[in-house]
């Protein structure tokens, strides 16, 4: 019975078996071009905050999480409100007018052929309601996500975070080789199989007897418990040996522990986080895995610039709202919303231009940060790199050759605009690459020098275009007048040049200084006479010159020839 007992509980302590046919990275992540953004004409998107991998619980069930318990009441509530209304709530008729909406929405002239008669502001309020109702999103973030991606898109979104993802391990080669560890896991009935060909680290687990963190290949530093998509910023960043390297925030030290392993315990690693409990998991975090490089530090990193040296390279996944990892934490469905997006966003732009700043320009194998975030919040991503790039010389750079995979960074989203460079930021989607949402960027330091201003944005100066939106009837009813122009053709003023510019200053200042008035210009006929006087000197030189030379070829046509030798005994032949 004891026994029985003990393979119960093991079994409900094993994370859910994940099918084959749920494999989700191969070469290149399948679905990406059929990802569907929303509308172009959108806003802007600041840097996404970090994720942090979590460290395994000590207990073997971890305790029910307040937030979430709050999540899935208000759910419960509001489909009892709707029941109160005397509304009948069936799950799967709901399912269905949602989807069918979405279809509506991303086709709407061919449904208005086929005879919608409801208005589209009309559908999209109540697909925003439905969606908020079955999936227990607040309705100003489903609304948000709803407008962010086409609503066929934002619907498999809503899905994908309704899933379980994968759990994922990453091999310590400090200590271990991924082949060595998968043939120790399989021995303690683990399932487990390399995650794909774009990580030479990572390993997915399908099936666990034991806990996958009380092995004694875990408690032996041979691998870490972190998600695929933490993987990325640390590829990205592709820290180098002997150099001087910063993570900003580092608890619990997934991404840390993973930049000493690729420096293999050379250099210098400064590990920073802001509080003072999160430490404890990130010093031992890096005991455990056989680290020897790093400095633990518990400071503000927006003061850090004042107590670090120069550094060759800074990875930022910078706190974020988490929008990216729903799957894993419900609770944002509920308590975060646009106010939350601005909020973090600040923080994070203060933080990456600190980053920047304690970077050197001139490092011969660095100058580079990497700025990350769980979040798939336009504000807290594209928004922030874009403040980045127009505050300090940096420029974006491309991480393909680590990771060749991936959604292009937007460069418009709604009514605000980016720098083109952004497409070169990569985003990673739940329901796309079936791994955590995520944002990553790369950035190079071209300069130490801090620009005295901003650079323009250009994109606000344009002159703004008046669609038919603007056509209201008092619009049309108002009267324009125009200044009368007697009759006589309206001409263009010419555009001045440089040299018509430069002219105009010149006359401009003659006459602030007076200089007319001082010296004033000579009369006509003086100054005909003086333009004349030239003319006539030169002619009189000129004729001088020539009887000078005429005087010269004569005396020496005159002058008697002297006698050479040689003419001497010509002569003498002659007249013999």
């Amino acid at each position: 019975m004891k026994k029985k007992r003990a393979a119960k509980t093991a079994k409900s302590k094993t994370p859910k078996a994940i099918k084959p046919e749920e494999d989700w990275l191969g070469d290149e992540a399948e679905g990406e071009n059929e990802l569907d953004l929303g509308s172009d004409d959108g806003e802007g998107i600041d840097q996404a905050p970090e994720e942090e991998e979590e460290a395994p619980p000590d207990d073997d069930e971890p305790p029910a999480d307040d937030d979430n318990e709050a999540g899935d009441a208000q759910m419960g509530s509001r489909i009892l409100a709707r029941v109160a209304e005397g509304k009948q709530m069936d799950l799967t008729a709901l399912k269905q007018e949602i989807q069918d909406d979405a279809g509506l929405l991303s086709n709407w002239r061919k449904a208005q052929e086929l005879g919608e008669k409801r208005p589209r502001e009309e559908v999209f309020k109540n697909l925003v309601s439905n969606c908020s109702t079955y999936f227990g999103y607040s309705e100003e973030l489903a609304e948000y996500f709803l407008q962010m991606f086409s609503p066929e898109t934002a619907v498999k979104f809503f899905e994908a975070n309704e899933q379980q993802r994968p759990l994922t391990l990453r091999t310590n080669t400090l200590k271990a080789r991924r082949s060595s560890l998968l043939q120790a896991l399989t021995q303690r009935k683990v399932q487990v199989d390399p995650i794909g060909s774009w990580t030479k680290v990572g390993l997915k687990v399908y099936q666990s007897q034991v806990p996958v963190g009380a092995t004694p290949e875990y408690l032996g530093g041979h691998y870490m418990i972190q998600s695929a998509s933490s993987f990325i910023p640390v590829m990205a960043l592709a820290p180098q040996q002997d150099e001087v390297v910063l993570d900003m925030a580092a608890a619990p030290g997934g991404k840390t522990t993973y930049i000493g392993q690729l420096m293999r315990n050379s250099g210098t690693l400064f590990a920073n986080d802001l509080r003072k409990d999160r430490c404890k998991a990130l010093v031992a975090n890096v005991h455990r895995l056989g680290l020897t490089n790093v400095v633990v530090t518990n400071l503000d990193g927006k003061k850090l610039s004042k107590m670090l040296p120069r550094l060759d390279r800074v990875l930022l996944d910078a706190p974020c709202t988490g929008s990216g990892i729903i799957a894993r934490d419900p609770s944002v469905k509920v308590k975060r919303g646009q106010k939350d997006f601005e909020s973090h966003s600040r923080l994070q732009k203060e933080l990456l231009t600190a980053a920047i700043d304690m970077v050197d320009a001139g490092s011969k194998t660095g100058g580079y940060i990497v700025y990350s975030t769980c979040s798939v919040a336009v504000e807290e991503n594209e928004a922030v790199v874009d403040h980045a790039l127009k505050t300090r010389n940096v420029e974006l750079v491309s991480f393909t050759s680590a990771v060749n995979f991936g959604v292009e960074g937007l460069c418009k989203y709604r009514e605000r605009r980016f720098h083109p460079s952004l497409n070169l930021a990569r985003r990673y989607y739940p329901h796309v690459h079936n791994m955590d949402g995520f944002f990553v960027a790369k950035l190079k330091k071209t300069s130490n020098k801090v620009p005295e201003r901003a650079k323009k944005d250009r994109s606000k100066m344009e002159d703004k275009v008046w669609g038919e939106e603007h056509w209201t009837s008092d619009f049309m009813d108002s009267v324009v007048d125009f200044e009368e122009s007697n009759g006589s053709a309206v001409t263009k003023k010419k555009k001045m040049t440089a040299r018509d510019r430069k002219k105009q200053r010149r006359e401009e200042l003659v006459k602030a200084r007076g200089y007319q008035q001082k010296y004033p210009p000579k009369a006509k006929e003086e100054s005909a006479q003086d333009s004349t006087e030239p003319l006539r000197k030169a002619k009189v030189k000129s004729l001088k010159k020539k009887k000078e030379k005429r005087a010269l070829d004569q005396d020496a046509a005159e002058a008697p020839v002297k006698k050479t030798r040689k003419t001497n005994k010509v002569q003498n032949i002659l007249e013999r």
